[in-house]
C-alpha cells in the first residue's frame, strides 16, 4: 500500500515549551516502522520561512511542500492526514479547515479551547466523512494490555476498587516558566485538567472501564504562581493570579462496581518516592503500579508492575512486552502505537474525537460542579 501522506501542522524549529512534534511524533514518522506507512509530504508553521528552517533541521526531503496557511493545506490534494501539534489556543482555526475539507485529522489534546468549538469540529468531521485521531495513549499502550491480560486471567479475582495518586511535576511550589502561563488561565483551554488529568483518568478508565458516578473536589489552592523567564536567567518576572487548579480529586463507581479514588495535585514527588502509585485490589489479589512520572500512557520505561495473589507470600513483577516500537523510545513509542492503529485501520483501534468528546465531557461536568454551590461537598453534620 502507498504510505499515508502526511501535512504536519507545527513543527517548530523555536518552540519555548516542549516541542511535542519533534519529541513524540517526528522520531516514529522518520523511524523504519513509521515510514512504512507515513511520508510527511508538506509543512504548515507561522510562516514559510519557518516551515524550511524545520525541513532542513529535521532532515525531512527537499520536495516537502511549505505552506503558512492551514486553510491551503487542507486544500492540498496529496494530503491525506492533516496532524495538528500546536498549542490548544490555536486548534480550532487550524482543524477547522481540515475537517471541513473532509480530511482525516490527527490533534492532540486538549482538542480545542472550548466545548463549543470542540462539538463543532466534531460534528463537522461526522458530516464531512473524515476519520480522526485524538493524542491520548491509553488504549494502544502496551501498560494498558498487560494489565486488562492479568485481570482477564483471573488472577486478581473480581476487581474491586482502585486508588490512584500522582503528582503533575510542576503548579507546586516552585515558580512556572513563561512558557506555560496557559495552564495558569482557564480560558486557554490547556491547563492540569485538560491535559494531566485527561490523559490520566483515560488510562484509568481504558484499563478498567468507563464512569457510572462521581463526585469531584478542584482545589486551587495555589492562587498565586510566580513566572519565570528562561530569556532573564529563568529569574522571576511577575507573579499571576491563576483560576485553574492544582489539585483533581475524584472519587466515584465504575460500570464493572469498582470503586475508584483519584487524586492529583500540583509540585514534585516526595523525595524518593515515584511520581505515580496506581493500585487495582480485587477480590483474590492486587496489582501496584508505580512510574517515576505520573504520564503513564506517555512514558512508561520507568514503570514496575507488581502483582500480589492473596494467600501468597511472594509478590511477582510483571514486565511491560518488548516489540519493535519499544526502540522508538520514549514519548514517541506510545504515539508511534497510536499511529500504527491508524495505520491498521480497524475501527476502534485507534482514540478518536468521539472518545475525547466523552473525556472532554467529563472534564466540563467536573468544572460545572466545582463552579456551583457546594462544590466542597455537603457541610459535617448538614448545618
Amino acid at each position: 500500500m502507498p504510505p499515508i501522506r502526511i501535512g504536519l501542522i507545527g513543527l517548530s524549529t523555536t518552540s519555548t515549551g516542549t516541542n511535542w512534534a519533534a519529541q513524540a511524533h517526528l522520531p516514529y514518522l522518520q523511524s523504519p516502522q513509521g515510514q512504512r506507512h507515513y511520508a510527511i509530504v508538506a509543512l504548515c508553521n507561522s510562516s514559510i520561512a519557518s516551515a524550511r528552517k524545520s525541513i532542513q533541521q529535521y532532515n525531512l526531503p527537499a520536495a516537502t511542500k511549505t505552506y503558512d496557511s492551514a486553510a491551503d493545506l487542507a486544500r492540498d490534494p496529496d494530503v491525506d492526514l492533516v496532524v495538528n501539534v500546536t498549542h490548544v489556543e490555536k486548534h480550532y482555526e487550524l482543524l477547522a479547515p481540515a475537517v471541513q475539507a473532509g480530511k482525516d485529522v490527527f490533534t492532540e489534546l486538549p482538542l480545542a479551547a472550548t466545548m463549543g468549538q470542540m462539538r463543532e469540529l466534531l460534528r463537522t468531521a461526522e458530516e464531512k466523512g473524515g476519520r480522526t485521531v485524538f493524542g491520548i495513549q491509553g488504549q494502544t499502550s502496551p501498560v494498558t494490555r498487560l494489565l486488562r491480560e492479568v485481570i482477564a486471567s483471573g488472577k486478581i479475582g473480581k476487581v474491586l476498587s482502585t486508588t490512584w495518586t500522582g503528582a503533575a511535576m510542576f503548579m507546586g511550589e516552585k515558580p512556572i516558566p513563561l512558557s506555560r502561563k496557559p495552564f495558569t488561565e482557564r480560558k486557554t483551554g490547556g491547563n492540569l485538567m485538560t491535559v494531566v488529568f485527561l490523559h490520566s483518568i483515560n488510562l484509568i478508565l481504558a484499563t478498567l472501564g468507563e464512569l457510572s458516578t462521581f463526585h469531584s473536589i478542584l482545589g486551587n489552592q495555589r492562587p498565586t504562581v510566580s513566572l519565570t523567564d528562561p530569556h532573564h536567567g529563568n529569574e522571576v518576572v511577575t507573579t499571576f493570579q491563576k483560576d485553574t487548579p492544582d489539585q483533581v480529586l475524584l472519587q466515584g463507581r465504575l460500570a464493572s462496581g469498582a470503586l475508584l479514588s483519584y487524586h492529583l495535585r500540583g509540585g514534585d514527588p516526595f523525595p524518593g518516592t515515584p511520581g505515580l502509585t496506581w493500585v487495582i485490589y480485587g477480590a483474590a489479589g492486587e496489582i501496584r503500579i508505580t512510574n517515576p512520572a505520573w504520564m503513564l500512557d506517555m512514558v512508561h520505561s520507568g514503570v514496575r508492575i507488581q502483582l500480589h495473589t492473596f494467600g501468597e507470600e511472594e509478590v511477582q513483577e510483571l514486565r511491560v512486552g518488548k516489540d519493535e516500537m519499544s526502540g522508538v523510545g520514549d514519548p514517541a513509542q506510545n504515539v508511534g502505537r497510536v499511529y500504527e492503529a491508524y495505520a491498521a485501520g480497524k475501527e476502534g483501534g485507534w482514540p478518536d474525537w468521539g472518545l475525547g468528546m466523552r473525556r472532554h465531557e467529563l472534564i466540563e461536568e467536573m468544572w460545572r460542579r466545582g463552579d456551583g454551590e457546594g462544590a466542597d461537598g455537603e457541610p459535617v453534620g448538614g448545618g
